[in-house]
């Protein structure tokens, strides 16, 4: 996780993105894999953020200095007034992204901010990150 932030504050510092809200004091929950609407059971419905991504590289398929981990790309921030119930609605038919998903090649983790302004302070700081950032940016290992 230190590797993440070392990375986020990277990029933020040279895009010249100055958050108001301390996105490192975020209760992020851990990333867990998406397989069905069953994976969010014990997501809390109240209000957050929360950040998709789909695994590049599984685990096994590479070799590196901290072990054998697998290889992530972030590829969307949301918020939303009932994390459980958004995260759920990934699945429901006549969703978009329900096909991909269900590919369990995707992974999610969330952060409960109650607070309105706060949310929508830290949502919009994470969306210019990743609209700032190049794509080699969003390669982590997790």
């Amino acid at each position: 996780m230190e590797a993440l932030t070392h990375m986020v504050s990277e990029s933020f510092t040279r895009y010249g993105v100055e958050p108001s809200v301390d996105y490192r004091r975020l209760g992020w929950s851990r990333w867990f894999r998406c397989e069905s609407a069953l994976s969010f059971a014990l997501v809390p419905g109240k209000p957050g953020i929360f950040a998709l991504s789909e695994e590049l590289l599984a685990s096994g398929e590479f070799l590196s200095a901290d072990g054998n981990k697998r290889m992530l790309a972030l590829f969307r921030i949301a918020e939303a007034e009932d994390l459980g119930l958004a995260l759920a609605s990934l699945f429901f038919p006549g969703s978009p992204m329900r096909k991909q998903m269900e590919s369990g090649r995707y992974f999610v983790r969330y952060a409960v901010i109650e607070d309105t302004a706060q949310r929508k302070t830290a949502h919009a700081a994470l969306q210019r990150w990743m609209e700032s950032s190049s794509d080699s940016d969003f390669g982590f290992r997790g």
